[in-house]
Order: structure tokens, then sequence, then C-alpha cells
């Protein structure tokens, strides 16, 4: 800024802030009354009128001094506000320049007008001025005629726009009544063009009511055309937004009116003011599957409508970028909608899911059959594929339902199954079915379709990655078909009788036809199979297959399982526990059948295994009913004590455990990874302790083949204190033999009902060995006198009668003759070692090894230490 506009010996730019504080302080001693309008005030006046009495010149010049600072502080800043308004003040002189511009050539055009007038009024005739007011009479009368059409026009309106509504002309029907509007507010001066305008303003909100009841139809079957025509309309409306908004209302209406009408056919006696759960709750048992097939189809037809309404949007709704104010407020609300519309596909979806949630809360899924709850999973099975296409939800709401309820129906239905095997375990004869020894599991019905599961682990691992990702994408592509323009449904493949669970669950089927099993007996496709005989040598089977009717029903309760299992993996674990649970009341049933009636200590004959899965199967006492011991098992000396009933109880056990191994490496497949360490000690810990159970089992009839009582008291008749061995063997040694012969020849018998393999000849004779054996020690022992010939004659005794073991029972060499082989032995052991050998052999009992030290220590003092050795065991 010039220096000029500065007050004098003032620069604006020069002062410090101290100068400015300077100056404030000069302006706050100003007398408010310096400031009044000079036509009311004299300055000049005031001041001499105040100037203090009896002054003298100093005085005088200070008070001139300070007023002539006042001034120039006053005028230095109002010059200096001037000049800050320098800008403004110059654009208010520009303006005014060019008012005064415009007011002079307003002023000539006025003078020229007047004096064409003049010149006009001077020269024109009359008749001139007579065609210019016809010519006004023509214009204001084709206005006049103008005014009427448009008055014809208006009053035809309504008529137009119903025949553009039923021809779905939409947009025609609303750009005429807009049209119309538009005219008629133009022509407001005609009384009768105003009472048109409120019609015209009644029939368009009618013509909004009929496009809101056809946006409605909409949500039920998506017509592209008719939606077109519909959008056109709201955008000439500038109603886009909320059209959308209104159709997502209508979206959810028709979800809720859907899910009503779908259950109402299957409910009487229902009125507009039930509930949907309480009509839910109505829906009989028997009609509940067919109800929810019904109801995921009309659910579907709406999410089909709104899956396809999204598409034809993103396809033809493709913004366009422009810098046009009005193309950028179009596409801003073209995002909005198209943001409302993704938005919405959840929304649905949780809608439809809850009705469905709603429906099977309500309808006792505990009391469905078997076959429909398959059924039932199947149909939900395909509506979360559905969800999955419809906008990528993974149905975790539904999918923990549908956990949920399942474990809770199979828990119930396991329930069942228990109760029935309990029945049928009760009642059970024990006789061998008849399957061919190439049987198992796989040859029944309910296990066919999991033949190709049944491969090496490597290649399970693999098939079932592989096969799962193939089934994901399989299902989208499959089901993303139904969401074209179709009148079909991904539903209505239950609609067929015909349909197997493979279809329903989308799985793929055998892949060879010719695999399924030949072998598979006739007796096994009926529910029980009928017993028969199968005539076999114990001595030419090397394998056979032993089950019962209860064994085939088991392992039909787990194929049934299994199928639960293999369309819900997310509960396969408690599935399985399930099965084993099966197992473990079997095993624990033939257990108490078959070794109650052991008369012979048991310790020897239970391994540690063995005993750990007995204490923990017994914790099934607190769930489930034991079964009563059977009455009509005929347990006499001739059948052996119902010896072929044992067996058949303890093989068709160890088959059935066998099977469950076959079925362990599908089962890892269907588990997570962290769960894979239960099924393993299942399988080591009791699947593959079964076999354990033979040697009690069998040896309540092994301890009956020879009499106790009599073989003891032969042996007690024997002298064992003679100085020389005999040529021959003890008496006792003959009847013993005879007693095997007997067991043998009745052992022949039973093979003729019940194929005995070699595993079960020997696991038999083993027990009798192990009886007999302690039976000889038993014996051995009660002798007070022990020579050495009555030693030697011991020997000759227990080699003798294992030589004629051997021969009946074909067992080489004779399996726990070491236990009165070393006990024999033991009578020639120094004191040193005879000491080790009462310490350490515990499987000997304190009696036995009282007696061997009596008969062993001629010395009194060694014997009494070896008995005190005895007592320090025992009390250990």
């Amino acid at each position: 800024m010039d220096s000029r506009h500065a007050p004098p010996g003032v620069n604006s730019r020069s002062l410090t802030a101290a100068q400015s504080a300077a100056e404030l302080e000069v302006l706050k001693q100003i007398e408010n009354v310096y400031f009044s309008p000079p036509n009311e005030f004299d300055a000049a006046r005031y001041a001499l009128n105040h100037v203090p009495s009896y002054t003298n010149t100093d005085d005088i010049e200070q008070m001139f001094t300070k007023l002539k600072r006042q001034q120039q502080v006053v005028s230095g800043k109002a010059l200096h506000l001037i000049s800050q308004q320098r800008d403004n003040c110059d654009k208010e002189f520009a303006e005014i320049q060019n008012i005064r511009q415009q007011l002079t050539t307003t002023l000539n055009t006025c003078r020229q007008a007047r004096e064409n007038l003049q010149i006009a009024s001077n020269h024109l005739t009359i008749s001139t001025f007579v065609i210019l007011a016809n010519v006004r009479k023509k214009q204001i009368i084709k206005s006049v005629l103008k005014s009427l059409d448009l008055l014809r026009s208006l009053r035809s309106v309504e008529k137009d726009v119903a025949e553009l509504l039923n021809k779905k002309e939409y947009y025609s029907a609303i750009e005429l009544i807009l049209k119309s509007l538009k005219a008629a507010s133009n022509h407001k001066e005609y009384t009768c063009i105003a009472d048109l305008t409120s019609r015209l303003e009644d029939t368009l909100d009618m013509t909004e009511e009929k496009l809101d009841s056809v946006l409605s139809s909409i949500c039920y079957s998506f017509d592209a055309s008719v939606f077109s025509q519909l959008k056109r309309a709201y955008d000439l409306l500038g109603k886009t937004q909320a059209a959308m908004e209104q159709l997502h209302m209508h979206y959810s209406s028709a979800v809720n009116e859907s899910a009503f009408e779908a259950v109402k056919s299957f409910v009487d006696n229902v009125s507009m003011e039930t509930k949907f759960q309480e009509m839910c709750q109505s829906v009989p048992t028997n009609k509940a599957p067919t109800c929810l097939l019904n109801l995921c189809e009309k659910l579907f037809l709406v999410m089909r409508s709104y899956y396809i309404l999204v598409n034809w949007y993103n396809k033809n709704e493709a913004s366009s970028n422009s810098g046009n104010v009005c193309d950028i407020e179009r596409n801003v609300s073209r995002e909005y909608i198209k943001q409302k519309l993704k938005g919405g596909l959840i929304r649905i979806w949780h809608d439809v899911q809850s009705k469905v949630s709603m429906f099977l809360k309500s309808s006792g899924l505990e009391e469905y059959p078997f076959e429909k709850f398959i059924q039932m999973l199947g149909i939900l099975r395909k509506l979360t594929q559905v969800a999955e296409v419809f906008c990528g939800d993974t149905s975790d709401l539904l999918q923990d339902f549908i956990k949920t309820q399942s474990v809770a129906y199979i828990k119930n239905y396991h329930k069942g199954r228990m109760e029935e095997l309990k029945l049928f375990l009760e009642n059970e004869g024990w006789e061998q079915c008849p399957v061919k020894s190439t049987f198992t599991v796989l040859h029944l019905q309910e296990f066919k379709q999991f033949k190709k599961y049944f491969k090496p682990k490597t290649d399970i691992g693999k098939s079932s990655q592989s096969s799962s990702s193939v089934h994901s994408l399989d299902d989208s592509v499959y089901i993303a078909k139904y969401f074209g323009q179709t009148t079909r449904t991904p539903f209505e493949i239950f609609r067929n009788e015909n349909v197997t669970n493979d279809d329903i669950f989308g799985l793929e089927p055998e892949s060879d036809v010719s695999e399924e099993s030949d072998d598979e007996p006739d007796e096994l496709k009926r529910d029980f199979v009928e017993d028969a005989e199968v005539k076999e040598s114990p001595s030419k089977v090397s394998n056979s297959v032993i089950v019962t009717n209860t064994t085939l029903s088991v392992l039909r309760n787990c194929g049934q399982y299994l199928q639960i299992s293999r369309y819900l993996p997310q509960i396969a674990l408690e599935v399985i526990m399930l099965m084993n649970q099966l197992f473990d009341y079997y095993f624990f049933t033939v257990h108490l059948f078959f070794t109650s009636d052991l008369e012979v200590a048991s310790s020897t004959l239970y391994t540690p295994k063995l005993n750990g899965v007995l204490k923990r199967i017994s914790t099934l006492e607190d769930n489930f009913a034991i079964p009563k011991l059977p009455e009509n098992l005929e347990k006499t000396e001739a059948n052996l004590h119902g010896l072929s009933e044992r067996i058949v109880g303890v093989e068709s056990l160890i088959f059935l455990a066998k099977q469950f191994e076959t079925l362990h490496p599908y089962l890892e497949t269907i588990v997570a990874q962290h769960q894979r360490m239960i099924l393993e000690h299942f399988r080591d810990n009791t699947l593959r302790v079964v076999g354990d159970l033979r040697m009690p089992a069998y040896m309540c009839s092994a301890s009956k083949a020879v009499d106790a009582r009599s073989a003891l008291i032969g042996i007690s008749q024997v002298r064992w204190d003679v100085k020389t061995v005999a040529g021959e063997h003890s008496p006792y040694v003959d009847m013993i033999v005879r007693k095997i012969q007997v067991f043998a020849l009745r052992l022949e018998n039973i093979s003729q009902k019940v194929t005995l393999n070699i595993d079960i000849v020997n696991g038999i004779w083993g027990m009798v060995a192990k009886f007999i054996v302690h039976l000889l020690v038993e014996g051995f022992s009660n002798a007070s006198k022990c020579s050495n010939g009555g030693r030697g004659l011991m020997q000759l005794d227990y080699r003798q009668l294992f030589v004629k073991l051997e021969k009946i029972s074909g067992l080489k060499p004779i399996p726990y003759q070491d236990y009165v082989d070393r006990y024999v032995k033991a009578y020639y052991l120094p004191r040193d070692e005879l000491e080790v050998f009462v310490r350490d052999r515990t499987e000997y009992s304190n009696k036995h090894l009282i007696t061997l030290v009596g008969c062993a220590c001629e010395n009194k003092r060694d014997r009494q230490a070896l008995l005190g050795v005895l007592e320090g065991r025992e009390g250990s």
C-alpha cells in the first residue's frame, strides 16, 4: 500500500507492537464525548470550557500536547481503517459507475421509443389500429381454444392412465400424469382446472399404489421387463431410493407370508391371528418332514426372485463416471442402491434361516422316524448350499442348530437302540448265523455306500480331501442353475420316492456297481437271520466267521449312525462315541453272561488291559439298564456247560471288534485331527483287548472238563515219599486222560453246529491245560512228605499227562506246563536259589510254597528262615 494512505508521521507497516499498545492506551484516555457528531458537539468550545482555572502556561502546553497526541492517534487509526477498506470502496465506486451507465442507456431507449410513438401517431391511420385489434383478438381466441383442448385432454387422463397400467406401461402412465399436472399448474386462473389438478393428484397417488402392488408381486417371481418399467417410472417420480426401501420391506413380508402359507396347509383351524410359532407347534409329527420341504420350497422362490433382482441391477445399472452434477448425484444413488441390495441378501437369508429354525424348534425332531430324519438333514443341507450361493453365508446359525438338534436326536435314537439291544441280548439264543467265511461288515446293506472309502490310509486322506473340494464346487454349480429363470427348485428331488440318501446329499454313487457284493447271503438282507447248522470239523477249519443276530443288529445300527456322521461331519465324534457305546454294551453283556459262573481264581485269567476295559465299561450301569442273565441257556455236562454259547458269544464279540477296526481308517477321515487320539485309544485299549475275554469265558467250561475233587483225591492217594521211581505213572493220570477224551468228543459234537477255527480250539484247549497244571500243582502241594523218588514220580506223571494231552488236543507244546515243571524242579534247588524262588514267584500261593519249603528243607533253621520270607511277602 502507498505511504500516502498512512496518517501524518505514522507508517502502518512500521508500527511496532509497543507503539500499537501505546496508541491503544491513548485511545482509551479519550473522552466519549469527542466521538459525538460535529453538528451536535463543538470540540473547541468543550476544551476551552474545561480548562482549569488559575492555570499557568505549562499546564496549558501540557493539555495542548495531550489533545494533539489524541488527535494524531485518532486520525491515524481512521486513515488506517480507510486504507484497509480501499478495495471494497473501489468495487462500490465501480458498481456505481456501472449503474450510472445503465441508467443513461435506459434513458436513451425511453426517449427513442417516445419519439417513434410520436412518429407513428402522426403517420398511421385508424384502419391500421383495427387490424392490430383483430390480431389481438385472434391471439386471445387461440389461447382460449388451447385452454379448452387442455381441459378436454385433462378430463381423459384417468382413463388413459388406467389403459396404460393394464398394458404394464408404467413409465408412460406416470409421464402422462406428470405432464398433465404441469400443464394444469400453468393455467391455475381457471377454476375448473384447479379442480382437475386435485383429481390428477389423486390419480397419481392411486397409480403409485398400483406400482407398489406390482412391486410386491416381484418378490415371488421376478420379471425383468416389468421391473424395468417400474424402475423407469420411479426414476421419473424421483423416488428410486424410496422404492428400493419399500421393495426390501415387501421381501421381508414375502418371507413371512410364504412361511405362513407353507405351514398353513398342514394345520387345521388357522386364523389370521395365529402366530407362526403356534402354527408350527400344531403340525402333526408325521407331516412335519413334508411341511419342512414345502416351507423350504416356498422360501426359496423368494430368495431366487431377490437373487435375480440383484444380478439384473448389477448388469443393467453400471454407473458411469461424469463430471456433471446430475450424473454425480445419479451415480451416488446407484451406489447406495447397490449396497442396499447387497446387504439385503444377508438380511433375507437371516429371515429365512429364522423361519426354518423356528419351525424345527417347534416340530419335535426327536419323534421323527430315522429315514425321515435323514431326509430332514438332506433338506437342511440343500438349504445351506442355497445360502452359500445366495449370499456366501456359511449358515453358522442354522449349522449350529442342526448340530445341536442332530446330537439331541441321535442321543434319543441311541437310547432306543440301547433298549432294543438289551432286549435282543436277553432273548438271544447265542447260535451261529450262517454266513460265509468271507463275510464282513461291508456286505450289509447299510454299509454299501462306504465301500469306496475302505482303502489304504494314505489313499483315504487324499480322496477325502480332493472329493470334499470337488463336492463343494459341484454343489455351487449344481445349486446355481436353480437361480436362473426356471420353475424348478433344488428341493424337488425330495418329492421323488425312489431317491436314495446319496442323491439327497449330493454324494457320488458307487463307482462300480459290479463291485457290490454278490457274496452277501439273502438272509442278511432280512432284519433277522434264521438259525442254521454250519457243519465243519475243528480240525479242518483255519478261519471262520461267528456272528449272531444281535451282532448283525449292532452293525446295522452302526451303519445308520455312520450315515448321520457322513452327512453331518461336525458331529461325527459324538456319533462315533455312541457307536462305541453299543460295542461296550455288547462287550459288557457277553462278559456278564459267560463269565458269571467262573469257579476258579480269576487273577491269572484277566489281563491288566481287560480289567481296565471292564472297569471303564462298568460305568454304563449308571446310564443303561443291565440285561438280565439268560434263563434259557442250557448248561449241562453233555454240552460242556454251555460251551457252544460261550464260543458264539465271545467270538461274535471278537468279530464285532474286527469290524470296528475295519471302520477305523474311515472314521479317522471324518473327525478332526486332534480327535483321532480318542479313536486310537479306543482301538488299542478296547477293540484289541476283546481276545483276552476268551480265557475267563472258556475257563468256565474247561474247569469242569476234569472233576477237580476226584482228581485231587486221586493225587492225594499217591505215596510221594517212595525211595525209587516206579516204571509207570500214577492211576490219577489215566482218570484225567479219560475225562479229557470225553471233553474232546463233546467238543467235536459242538463243532457240528458251531464253526470252530484253530484259534478257538487252541484257546479252549489252552484253558484245559491251564486248569490241569494248576490242578496238578494244587495236588502236589497237598503232599506233606515228598522224597526224591516222589519228585521223580511227579515229573513222570505230568509228562505222561502232557503227552496224552498233546495227542488229544493237537497242541504242541502244551501251554502253561512250565507252571508245574518249575514247581516240581524247585524241590531240587539249593537253599539260596530256593529263597529267591519263594520270594519272587508270586504266581504260586503261600500254601504251595509252604509245602515246597517243608519238603525241600531238611534243616529246621533254613525252613524257619524261608517261612519268614513267605510271611514278609504276604504282609507286603
